[in-house]
Formats: structure tokens, C-alpha cells, sequence
């Protein structure tokens, strides 16, 4: 179906983006949610939440991204190559605000010879990010690329039965505990020594970002499905349940890569196309938010962290959880005046300029 065509579906049919930011900015607290402390006491309650809840989070934010990206590839043969660009633009400028802190954790963590920082530099920026959440990043970024490059030279069919083969070693991570095969054990581990985690973007990230340019290219099927999605998020709710259940009997080395949440992503993915967002609701303002959210919320988890050894009172995990909160709400809301004022500051500064110029020439 051509990009006109699918358009025009589109608009009949109206499927709408901003339920898409409503899920976004949910999943954006959900992120925060995953990397505070522990919330509940019970256990299982506990992992039931953060390792099977929050983690759709992340592949929703892939599939999202992915499908925009497609979109805006459609309309534009060199929209991918300016949106890296601007995407670098800003990678490069929270690499740098995180560094002093992801050394610090490195510090912390590991015994690393001074002389092994700037490869530790390296290796952080193109690979596993200067913090923790920064991963991200580079990991969508060669997704994009691979999954463009892959569908200029085959089709839907085998690029996703390479990234689900990909996928598939990504999972040894988490089902690490149910491995058997003393080779297959051997060659993880051996795997793990060198490149330290498969929560990558040819292990985690290319199966959503295909599944996200999958459903732009296909959106007269999600319009078709449009009646059965509800009852299909449902069914691959409890299965992803089920699955984080079996996960939970024997936890492996971590927990990023579940089966289900393919298939439930991608169907939270397509339902949220359809969501009613009352008028009242500033979606612009919950995406710009939920962006911010994502840089921010680390240092304001440092700093509740902080507050916690002075303040005895801020040792309930709830507490923490709503402090950090907060402050990340603050801090991003702050970052969004910020930014929206600089065009404005810099358009006085030009015109200041344009009138100091022009009085020395008449003083000439």
C-alpha cells in the first residue's frame, strides 16, 4: 500500500497518535518506577511489578520511535540520516552531563586501571552509555540502521527470523538458570566476559524497531484487527504473567528479554492507536515530559539517595519513590522552559546586535 493510500486509511479510520503519548508518558514513569528501589516487600509482588510490568516500557518505546521513524522515512528519503544526526546531538550532550557519574560508578564497581578509561570512554558512548539508562540510545540507533539496511536487501520474513534468532540469545540471560547444555553455558559466559550484557541493539532493540516499521508499512491490518485488539492485549497480558512467573521460579543473570513481551508490546502498541484523548489533555506536553523524564531521572534517584543517609524519615521506599518522582517532574518541566525560552533570548541577542551595528555605523 502506497504512503498516500495508507494516509487516507488512516484518516478515515482515525487512528490517532496521541494515545500513543498518553502510553509513552506512562511508560516513562514506569522507567523511574523500575530503577528506584524496591517498592513492594512481598517478593513476588515485587517482580511481578518491575520485571513484568515495567518492562514492556522499554520495547514501547523502540516499537513507537520505529514507527515515526518509517513514517517520517516514507515522506522523506533522508529523514533517518537527520534524525540520528539530531538524536547524536542530543546523546552526546547527556553522555557528557552522565560521564562524571558513570565514572564514579565504575570506580564503585570495578577495578578498572586508569589507563582503561578512555576505552571504558569509548565502549560506554557506542555501547552500554556513559549511565545505566543510556544504553538506550545507541542500541536504538543501530536498530534503525540495521533494520533499514536489512529490508533494502530482503523482506519482512527473514529480517524477522534474524532478529528473532538474535533475540532468541538475548534471552540466555534471562533463562540463564534453566540452561543444561554445559557448552551452551560455557560459550554465554564466555560471551558475557567480553561484551557484558546482550541488552543491546542487535540482541534487544532490532526485533521492536522491525516490529515498529513493520506496523507503519501494515496499518490497513492493525485497522482490521482494530475490534480484536483489546481482547489480544488481554491474552498476551496473562501470558506475558505466566512467563514472568517461570522467570521468577529460577532467575537468571537479569531480566530484560521475556518471549511475551513481543507480542504484547506490539499489541499495547497498536490498541493505544485507537485511544480517545480528551481535548483537555496537552499531549505535546505529557511527550515532552515523558523525553525528560528519561535523561533526568538518575540524577534525581542519586539524589534521594542522598537525602536518605541524612533523613531517616525518607527511608520508606514509597517515599523515595515519590520524592524522586517529583523532582524529576520538576527538573524536566524546569528543562522544557528552559529550552523553549533560548529562541527567544537568542532572537534579542541578534536583534540587539542588528541595533548596536547599525548606531556605529551612523557614529562612523
Amino acid at each position: 500500500m502506497r504512503v498516500g493510500t495508507i494516509d487516507r486509511v488512516v484518516k478515515e479510520k482515525k487512528i490517532s497518535t496521541q494515545g500513543i503519548d498518553l502510553v509513552k508518558y506512562a511508560a516513562a514513569i514506569l522507567v523511574i518506577c523500575f530503577h528506584c528501589e524496591r517498592i513492594f516487600q512481598d517478593p513476588a509482588i515485587n517482580h511481578l511489578f518491575k520485571n513484568v510490568f515495567c518492562r514492556f516500557a522499554v520495547p514501547y518505546f523502540l516499537i513507537s520511535t520505529s514507527y515515526f521513524v518509517r513514517k517520517g522515512q516514507n515522506q522523506s528519503p533522508d529523514y533517518i540520516k537527520h534524525y540520528i544526526k539530531s538524536l547524536g546531538k542530543s546523546y552526546l550532550f547527556w553522555s557528557l552531563l552522565y560521564l562524571p557519574v558513570g565514572f564514579m560508578w565504575i570506580q564503585q564497581n570495578y577495578s578498572l586501571d586508569p589507563m582503561l578509561y578512555p576505552v571504558a570512554l569509548i565502549v560506554g558512548f557506542f555501547y552500554t552509555g556513559t549511565y545505566y539508562h543510556l544504553w538506550y540510545i545507541p542500541a536504538m540507533i543501530f536498530g534503525i540502521v540495521c533494520v533499514q539496511w536489512l529490508l533494502k536487501k530482503t523482506g519482512y520474513g527473514l529480517l524477522f527470523v534474524l532478529a528473532g534468532i538474535t533475540y532468541g540469545f538475548g534471552t540466555l540471560e534471562t533463562y540463564y538458570a534453566y540452561i543444561e547444555n554445559e557448552q551452551l553455558r560455557n560459550f554465554f559466559d564466555q560471551y558475557l566476559s567480553n561484551f557484558i550484557t546482550t541488552r543491546n541493539g542487535l540482541f534487544f532493540a532490532l526485533i521492536f524497531v522491525a516490529v515498529g516499521f513493520f506496523l507503519w508499512d501494515h496499518q490497513e491490518k492493525i485497522i482490521r484487527l482494530q475490534k480484536y485488539l483489546s481482547r489480544l492485549l488481554a491474552v498476551m497480558g496473562l501470558l506475558l504473567i505466566i512467563e514472568g512467573s517461570v522467570v521468577y521460579a529460577n532467575v537468571g543473570i537479569d531480566k530484560n528479554f521475556m518471549w511475551m513481551l513481543i507480542p504484547f508490546t506490539s499489541c499495547l502498541f497498536c490498541w493505544s492507536l485507537f485511544i480517545k484523548v480528551d481535548r483537555k489533555i496537552d499531549v505535546k506536553r505529557l511527550r515532552e515530559l515523558g523525553k525528560y523524564y528519561f535523561f533526568i531521572h538518575p540524577l534525581c534517584i542519586l539524589w534521594t539517595a542522598s537525602l536518605v543517609n541524612n533523613y531517616a524519615f525518607l527511608s520508606n521506599t514509597w517515599l523515595q519513590l515519590v520524592v524522586t518522582l517529583s523532582a524529576t517532574h520538576i527538573l524536566s518541566s524546569l528543562a522544557i522552559t528552559l529550552v523553549q525560552q533560548l529562541p527567544y533570548y537568542y532572537f534579542d541577542l541578534q536583534l540587539m546586535l542588528q541595533v548596536n551595528r547599525a548606531y556605529l555605523q551612523k557614529l562612523i
